[in-house]
This record gives structure tokens, C-alpha cells and sequence, in this order.
């Protein structure tokens, strides 16, 4: 039997109990020669599978050295005992092993008289040194092995040694060296007729890393993807998936986070499928660079964890420094600057040590951007904050050393962050010249390489500067490009990263609207202000975003098959969690000490159920690379009002209150001294004041409504007084809050004799913008979920030819489940809801999450009377309870709802989060997107008795023809007016009901 015979037979057995001792036989049986050749094939497998199956690549190693126990010929060992290092150092990251394993195969090769073999059996050793940090050890060794390979004229192993030498030379910062080996190295595997070898491939993905690190961002996704495409059809996965990864690290540095985000989580699959947890580890570390992009720093900090954890193991110091290093940002952006500079200075200690001056500049720069923005926090300049340690040098020294750095060793991105940084500490110092110098040099880097965040960052600081120079004009110019950049940042992420990102970057809108109005532009400040308010709901209605938990692929069906299952489990779980008794309220209470554990697994699963879901929206996000959706503008509001209805849009800009009073004809603002410290400590207090109604006997109520109302008096005085003259004279008010004014009740708001709903129809908007796409439907169409502008009428949408009439619409869905007997009004509502329409029932065992499905999308109207839960802590779990489980916020998202209105009569179910951008997270996003054109809801606990009371007299008005919002009105002042008990005229009971969206008639 040939080398090569057995060698197959061999690798076909799979089993190594069946292999082990076919081996030993059939090497016993071949000459020399044979044994040999049979030693370099198992030699060959082994590195291919290393590549690609790393279990196989382990077991044709441990074959090559049973092979060298029979024959006894020391080159067989060494043949094995660098296929296990290899299996070491590249695979597993065991870098001590494979290094003793390097040392004895050219030990063996050594004492044989073998010197091109003792060359290179360094190639991998220089590579497993680097990564301990023996940098100068790893370049001195490899200096002499590639002497004697190209004196032998190896051009084969010196390839692969150039190869490794450009690595060292990239973690150490130095690209410009790096590049020129790694070219090297292409021109010797060309020389040896390897120029479609894996190799070849990898030496181009390590090219792609120096030239992404030089500026040459074009030609580093060339370089990736040519070796992507080389390396799959080598059947190279492992091998594509790093020159993935590298790709994927491109995409971030060029603002591009949900692509990267998308390529980062392929890669991670591909290295866990084949056992690296290693890689699988360092790629976490990549995806935390993004994470910190969208300030998700509790994700960043968990998987820093992980990192620090086993390249601790490992004892690799330089991933161990980046993942300090990120969890110091991590740190920063959440406020904790303190802890931050403490990791800083960590990090950088570790960098000192491994000797590579970039990263220690990196560490320098964002100590310098700490320190500047923990003066920011505290009004102080930053290397002046007394309660943080301090680094011996200011802000702009920090800066400007780093740039120095990153100028020396050729880093030109590094070199323009550097340059932002020490623009910003140059402008709080009052040197407006030194700032401008430095960011014109920052822009005409980052306008030319297409850096959105750069250039982002740079614009919004030239409008300040410009502002502080009193060149109004220019730094209006200035922000409106800031904010153009921001938005192209932002239109590429998957949409529900979106508010996340907007965080901390509302300066520059907060900037221009009020520069705008300085100026006298009400009508563009209205424009800024509406770009900066809850933009991705706006979207979600505008481009038909879908949100649901549903297969678009083949491939996603694994996963949607997971989220089911563990939301199946989360809704097992959470009924262990619930508390008993809800006295009478359509809430839930706190979890009692017994429902700890419960608890803990709901989060768990909370958490892999929210992973899992931003996994399948990262991987259909397509939306994110059309340049067409990044464009943000205001839609027309004034269109769409009639002649008696007011829009009050609020804008907290700084330490002001702006309010935009919109008509059919007019654009006004007016500003107010900021306000919000006092509306936040009455809010406070008007929140006792509720809770402690709910808690109360009927005669005790009386007191708490006279404190309510001295409450909703000061807020008015702060919010509403100062605007009274043109309140007069309109009917209908539509409220567009923002920021904390959204947990107010403005319908409840008291002049001293009456409430605002006693003299106006209020209802409320998250954005003007709105106001397009919550115009009633006329039909039942879902393509109607959009409605272009009527050029020909604007006051009108356009609607399909094809649309039904309102008669030939059902009418009424109402679905009332009294959780297990604590809410019995919840039924009696909706029987009498659906009576008073001639609506369908759907109560107790009925009114389940499938039914809604199957025939809420059919009715005009949606009535939900249930027990609700407001989950400030993962608004996606914010829901209703129906007889199947809980009706989430995810579960809505996948829902297709275009209904004229759905009222959600349950506790706190138009609560919501507010995150960046004023993006309002919670139960009222999900209906919107799904399709509502209106909503009822309620900002706090709503009593069992009275909310039916209140429901029978809105129904009662709207199927007699009245409007929505005059029908909501109506309801609510039958309870001022003496019409139900006397406790009933406290707001507690009235005011938690508001209405979103459209106003108009039930159609």
C-alpha cells in the first residue's frame, strides 16, 4: 500500500481507536521513503485542519507523533511536535505550550543536521511570542531564521516567516513596516507558485488590517474581500471568517457599526461551531468597540469580562490591556469617571509593558477625553476636577502626545481622534485659534476619508466656536452639517440601536434650535427640533420597517424557532413572579421575597431574549445601507390642522424651555427660563399624591384632591401659563412633549378654577411629524400604512381607490380578562364596550394573544381591558395579560394592526422609557408601528371600578358619532361634574387616560 493509500484509509476511519492501530501497522510496513511521505501528508492535514476543523487538526497531530513512537525517526517527531503547537498557538491560543513544542522540534531538527527545518520551525514560535509580548525576542529570531531560508532559498517557509514578521510589527503599531513585509511576503509565495494559496490570502487579510490602519480604507476592503472570496473557495472557513473580522473592523472605524455588527456575529458563529473559544473570545472584544458606539456599556463591560478573564489565562497581556482599556470608556460614558482614569491607568501599564507606544498613546487620549468630560459633568475644566486622579498633564498635553505618536508611526485615524480631542481641550481653554487649527486639519482628514464621526464631532465644535465669535450665520452652517453627519451615522444602524446612539449627542439639535430662534428662523428651529424627536418610530411608520420576531430567511428560522422557545419560557416563568393580590388595580405589584429566584430567570431570560432579537433585526437591517432613508426632515405639520387646533411642541434646549405653538397659518416660539427642576419635584409630588389615593378610603380623598390640585396648578404656572394669551383663543390642543414633560398629565394641568380638558380637547403626539401618519385610515388596507403628501389637497392623505368605506368595516374587538377573578370589571367593560357597538367579545379564556392576531387587524377599534405592567427596567417586556400569557411589547412589533383606535385600559400602558433622540420605548411605540391610528392609554395605575365607568361613557359618546378626542373629554369631565361619586373627581381616577395620534372620528 502506497503513503499516500494509507494516508486516506487512515483519515476515512475518523475514529483515532481505529486509526491508532492501523497506523502502527501500516508504518511498520513501509520503507524510508514511504514512512516519510506518509510523516509530511499527516503533516499537510494537519495544518489544513487547522484552518478549518480544529478536533481534526488534534487528532492528525496526535497521529504523527504514535507514527514517530514506531518509527523512532526524530524528523517524524518534530514533524508532530510542530503540529501540535501550531494546534497550540493558532487554534487554541496556549501560546507557553506551543512554545516548549517549537523549541524541541528544532531542537530535534538541530542535532539532525537539518537547518532549513530548524529555520522553520521558528515561523510559528515568532508568532507565539508576540503575543506574550517577547517582541524584540520574536523580531530577533526571526531575523535569523529568514538569514539561513533565504541563503537555502526557501522561498516557501520564508513567505509564511514574512508573513508572521508583519504581524509583530502591526501589533506593535507599525503599519508602514508591516505593509511593506506583508508585500514581501506576496512576492514569495508568487516565487514559490503559491499565489492562490492560503497564505497568500492570509498575508492579503493582514494587509487590509495595515493599510485600514494607514488611511487606505478602500483598498482595505479590496484587500478583505479578495481574500474572503480566495479563502472560501480554498474551503478556509476558519481562515475567511478572520479576514472577515478584519473587514468587520473597517466597517466600525468608518461609522458603518450595524455591517460590522452583522460580520462580527458571523465570525463569532464560525469560531464557536469549531471549538476556538478563543477567537470566539476576541472577536467579543471587537463587537464591544461597537457596543461602546451605541452606549451599551453594561453589554460592554460584561464581555470585557470575558476577555480579561481568559487572555488572563492565557497570559496574553495586550488583549487583556484592550479589554481594560474599553471597559475604561465604558466607565466614562456612563458617568463614572473616576473608575474610568483607574482602568486608564491600568490599561496603560499593561501597553508599557508590552512595549507599544501606540496603544499607550490610545490610553493617553482617552484619559485626555476623560478628563474633559468629567469637567464637563462637574462645570469645571477637566484637569482641574479635584475628585479624580490626576495624570500629570492636562487634557491638551494628553492630546497632543498622542498625536505626536500616532504622527511618528504613521497612524493618520488615530492621529485625527488625537487632533479632535486636543480641538476640544483647546476650545475650553478660550483658545478658539488653536482649536480651529486643529480641527481644520481634522476635517480635511475626515471629509476626505469619509469618518462620519469625525466629522460630526468637528462641525458641531466649529458652530460653537463660531457662535462664541458671534458669527451666527456660520455656526448655523456649521451645526446643520454636524447634524447632517450625526444622521448619516444613525441611518446606518439597525433601528432599534438607534435611540441608544442618539444619547448623548442632542447638544448640537439642542445647538441650532437655539441658534435658530437667536435668529429669528422659528419655522427651521421647529425643523431641528422635530429631527431630534423620536425619529425611529417615525421611520418604523414611514418606511415599513418590520420589527416582528419572524423567519425573513432561511437561515433566520433557527433562531426565531429559539426566540420562541425562551419567550414560551419567559412567560412560564414570569406568572411565578407576579404578586397575589393587586387591590383592585390593573397593575402589578412588587415580587415578594420567595419570588427572588423567579425573578432572576425572568431577567436571564429577558436578557438572550433581547440578544437573540437584535441578532435577527442586525441581520435584516438592509434598510441601514440605503443612503436614501438617512436623510432626516420634518414632515409638514401645518397641512394637517384644522383652523381651531393649536400644536404645542416642547423643546428643552440646555437650560431652556422652548415652546413652538403651530397653527394652520402660523409658526411662533417662545422661551422660557429652564423650568424642568421644578416640573421634576412637582411630578414627584403629584406621584405621592396619586399612590397614596389608591391606597385610601373615599372620605380620605377629598384632602388628597385639594394637594393634587395645588400640584397641577404650579405645573400649569411653569408650563402653560406663560402661553395663555394664545391658548384663548383655540379649541382642540395637540401636545408634543419632551424629554420628562412626557410623564406629565398636560390635560390635568389646573388654572385654579378649572382643568385644561374643561376648556380644550387635548391629545398628544411623540413628534409634529406625526400628524401625516396617524391620519385615519379609510379602509383596511395595510398598504395604507403610509400616506403620501396630496400635492393637489393638502389637508387630505391619499388614499387607494380601492379602500373600503367606514360601514363596510367591523366594528369592535373588546377583550376583557379579569386575572383569575382581582379585576372583575374588566369583563363587565368590555361586554358593555362591545354592546354599545355591536363589537365582538372576546372574555377570559377567549381573549388570548392568537385571537387578537387573527381578527384585531379586521375591526375599526381595539379594546383591551386587562391587568398591564410597565417594566421601566426592558420596556420590550412592558405588557397585558391575556389567557395565552402576556402580550409584550416584542409580541406587538409582530402584529399588523391599521385600526382608527385601540385603547389599552389597563395600569401605566402609556408609560414608557425615554431614550436618546426622545425615542419613547414602551407599549405606545409598538401599536403605533403596528398600525394604530390612534391610542387610549394611561400614564399611571388605573382604578377596576371607575375605568369601566369612565370606558362606558367614551364608547357611549363615540358610537354616537362623536370624535375621539371630544368623546376621551367628555368621559373625563363627567367625573367633574358630580355625575359618578364624589372621590372620583380626584385625577387619580379621570386624568391617567390621554389619547395619542388622531383625534377625529372612529372610522
Amino acid at each position: 500500500m502506497t503513503p499516500q493509500n494509507v494516508l486516506e484509509q487512515l483519515l476515512a476511519l475518523g475514529d483515532r481507536a481505529a486509526q491508532r492501530p492501523f497506523l502502527i501497522e501500516q508504518a511498520a510496513r513501509l520503507d524510508e521513503a514511504g514512512q516519510a511521505a506518509l510523516a509530511a501528508g499527516l503533516k499537510d492535514k494537519a495544518e489544513q485542519f487547522l484552518r478549518a476543523d480544529i478536533q481534526r487538526a488534534r487528532q492528525t497531530a496526535a497521529l504523527l507523533l504514535d507514527m514517530a513512537g514506531v518509527t523512532g525517526n526524530p524528523r517524524h517527531r518534530a514533524l508532530g511536535l510542530l503540529a501540535e503547537a501550531n494546534l497550540w498557538a493558532i487554534g487554541l491560543g496556549e501560546f507557553r505550550q506551543a512554545i516548549e513544542r517549537y523549541d524541541e522540534a528544532a531542537q530535534l531538527y538541530a542535532a539532525a543536521g537539518c537547518q532549513v527545518e530548524q529555520a522553520t520551525a521558528q515561523i510559528g514560535k515568532i508568532a507565539a511570542m508576540s503575543s506574550l509580548g517577547e517582541h524584540e525576542a520574536a523580531l530577533q529570531t526571526g531575523r535569523w531564521a529568514a538569514q539561513i531560508l533565504e541563503q537555502q532559498q526557501a522561498w516557501f517557509p520564508l513567505a509564511k516567516l514574512t508573513s508572521n514578521l508583519a504581524a509583530i510589527h502591526i501589533r506593535l503599531g507599525q503599519d508602514a513596516q508591516a505593509l511593506t513585509l506583508l508585500e514581501q511576503a506576496q512576492s514569495l509565495y508568487e516565487r514559490a507558485g503559491l499565489a492562490a494559496s492560503p497564505g497568500w490570502a492570509r498575508a492579503e487579510f493582514n494587509r487590509a488590517v495595515t493599510l485600514r490602519n494607514l488611511g487606505h480604507f478602500e483598498l482595505s476592503v479590496q484587500a478583505s474581500q479578495q481574500a474572503i472570496e480566495l479563502l472560501e473557495q480554498l474551503h478556509q472557513p476558519v481562515e475567511a471568517a478572520r479576514a472577515r473580522q478584519s473587514l468587520a473592523i473597517t466597517d466600525y472605524v468608518l461609522g458603518r457599526y450595524n455591517e460590522a455588527l452583522s460580520l462580527l456575529d458571523e465570525v463569532r458563529e464560525v469560531f464557536l461551531a469549531d471549538g476556538r473559544r478563543r477567537d470566539a473570545i476576541l472577536t467579543e472584544l471587537f463587537i464591544s468597540d461597537c457596543l461602546l458606539q451605541l452606549r451599551r456599556f453594561a453589554d460592554v463591560l460584561e464581555k470585557c469580562q470575558q476577555v480579561r478573564q481568559l487572555f488572563t489565562e492565557l497570559g496574553t497581556r495586550f488583549e487583556v490591556a484592550q479589554a481594560i482599556l474599553n471597559e475604561a470608556i465604558a466607565y466614562a460614558g456612563d458617568g463614572q469617571f473616576t473608575a474610568a482614569l483607574d482602568s486608564l491607568t491600568e490599561a496603560r501599564g499593561l501597553f508599557e509593558a508590552n512595549g507599544n507606544q501606540t496603544w499607550m498613546a490610545t490610553a493617553d487620549l482617552e484619559m485626555a477625553a476623560v478628563l474633559l468630560r468629567g469637567g464637563e459633568a462637574t462645570g469645571r475644566e477637566g484637569s482641574e476636577v479635584e475628585a479624580m486622579p490626576s495624570p500629570g498633564a492636562t487634557p491638551l498635553q494628553l492630546a497632543e502626545q498622542a498625536m505626536a505618536v500616532f504622527q511618528a508611526y504613521g497612524q493618520p485615524v488615530a492621529e485625527a481622534q488625537a487632533r479632535l480631542v486636543a480641538a476640544q481641550a483647546a476650545a475650553t481653554l478660550a483658545n478658539p485659534a488653536r482649536a480651529r487649527e486643529l480641527l481644520a486639519e481634522t476635517l480635511a482628514f475626515a471629509e476626505s476619508h469619509n469618518v462620519p464621526f469625525l466629522t460630526f464631532q468637528s462641525y458641531s465644535l466649529l458652530g460653537r466656536l463660531a457662535r462664541g465669535q458671534g458669527d451666527r450665520p456660520a455656526a448655523l452652517e456649521a451645526y446643520d452639517r454636524s447634524i447632517q453627519e450625526l444622521e448619516r451615522l444613525r441611518g446606518r444602524l439597525m433601528v432599534e440601536f438607534r435611540a441608544g446612539f442618539l444619547e448623548d449627542k442632542q447638544g448640537v439639535y439642542e445647538d441650532a434650535v437655539g441658534l435658530c430662534l437667536d435668529m429669528g428662523q422659528t419655522g427651521p428651529g421647529l425643523e431641528y427640533a422635530e429631527r431630534a424627536k423620536s425619529r425611529a418610530l417615525l421611520e418604523l411608520l414611514a418606511f415599513r420597517l418590520e420589527l416582528g420576531v419572524e423567519a425573513r430567511a432561511a437561515e433566520d428560522a433557527p433562531l426565531v424557532a429559539e426566540l420562541t422557545r425562551l419567550r414560551d419560557e419567559r412567560d412560564r416563568l414570569y406568572r411565578r413572579w407576579e404578586s397575589g393580590d393587586g387591590g383592585g388595580e390593573r397593575g402589578v405589584q412588587a415580587p415578594p421575597t420567595d419570588q427572588q429566584q423567579a425573578q432572576q430567570e425572568v431577567l436571564a431570560l429577558e436578557k438572550r431574549i433581547t440578544d437573540l432579537w437584535h441578532k435577527l433585526l442586525i441581520r435584516n437591517a438592509g434598510y441601514a445601507r440605503d443612503a436614501a432613508l438617512w436623510q432626516v426632515r420634518a414632515e409638514p405639520v401645518q397641512p394637517y390642522l384644522t383652523r381651531d387646533t393649536l400644536l404645542l411642541e416642547y423643546f428643552v434646549a440646555h437650560d431652556e424651555l422652548i415652546i413652538f405653538m403651530v397653527t394652520a397659518d402660523t409658526v411662533e416660539a417662545r422661551r422660557l427660563p429652564n423650568p424642568l427642576p421644578a416640573v421634576q419635584e412637582l411630578r414627584q409630588k403629584l406621584w405621592v399624591n396619586l399612590r397614596r389615593v389608591a391606597r385610601s378610603q373615599p372620605a380620605q380623598v377629598a384632602a388628597y384632591t385639594a394637594n393634587a390640585q395645588g400640584l397641577l396648578r404650579r405645573l400649569h404656572e411653569l408650563l402653560l401659563s406663560p402661553i395663555r394669551d394664545i391658548l384663548a383663543g383655540y379649541h382642540r390642543l395637540i401636545v408634543v412633549p419632551h424629554g420628562p414633560l412626557h410623564y406629565l398629565p398636560f390635560h390635568a394641568l389646573y388654572d385654579g378654577r378649572r382643568y385644561l380638558l374643561e376648556t380644550h380637547e387635548v391629545s398628544y403626539l411623540p413628534g409634529a411629524s406625526f400628524l401625516r401618519y396617524c391620519q385615519p385610515l379609510q379602509g383596511n388596507s395595510q398598504a395604507e400604512k403610509v400616506r403620501p403628501f396630496n400635492r393637489e389637497n393638502p389637508r387630505q392623505p391619499v388614499l387607494s381607490a380601492s379602500s373600503a368605506s367606514p360601514s363596510s368595516r367591523p366594528g369592535l374587538l373588546a377583550m376583557g380578562h379579569s386575572s383569575a377573578g382581582r379585576l372583575p370589571y374588566t369583563v363587565q367593560e368590555a361586554q358593555v364596550v362591545a354592546e354599545l357597538w355591536g363589537g365582538r367579545t372576546l372574555l377570559e379564556g377567549e381573549a388570548t394573544r392568537a385571537a387578537l392576531r387573527e381578527s384585531g387587524a379586521a375591526c375599526r377599534a381595539i379594546h383591551l381591558a386587562t391587568h398591564g405592567d410597565f417594566r421601566p427596567d426592558n420596556p420590550l417586556f412592558s405588557g397585558l395579560v391575556l389567557a395565552d400569557g402576556w402580550l409584550t411589547t416584542l409580541d406587538i412589533f409582530s402584529l399588523r394592526l391599521p385600526v382608527s383606535l385601540v385603547t389599552l385600559s389597563a395600569c401605566q400602558t402609556g408609560q414608557h422609557v425615554v431614550g436618546g433622540g426622545d425615542e419613547l420605548l414602551g407599549l405606545m411605540r409598538a401599536f403605533l408601528s403596528a398600525g394604530a391610528a390612534s391610542l387610549a392609554l394611561t400614564l399611571w395605575a388605573v382604578e377596576d371600578r371607575s375605568t369601566a365607568r369612565l370606558m362606558e361613557r367614551f364608547y357611549g359618546r363615540l358610537a354616537a358619532g362623536w370624535t375621539k378626542g371630544a368623546a376621551l373629554r367628555d368621559a373625563q369631565c363627567q367625573f367633574l361634574a358630580g355625575k359618578e361619586t364624589a372621590a372620583y373627581a380626584h385625577p387619580y381616577f379621570w386624568a391617567p387616560f390621554f389619547l395619542v395620534g388622531d383625534a377625529g372620528p372612529l372610522v
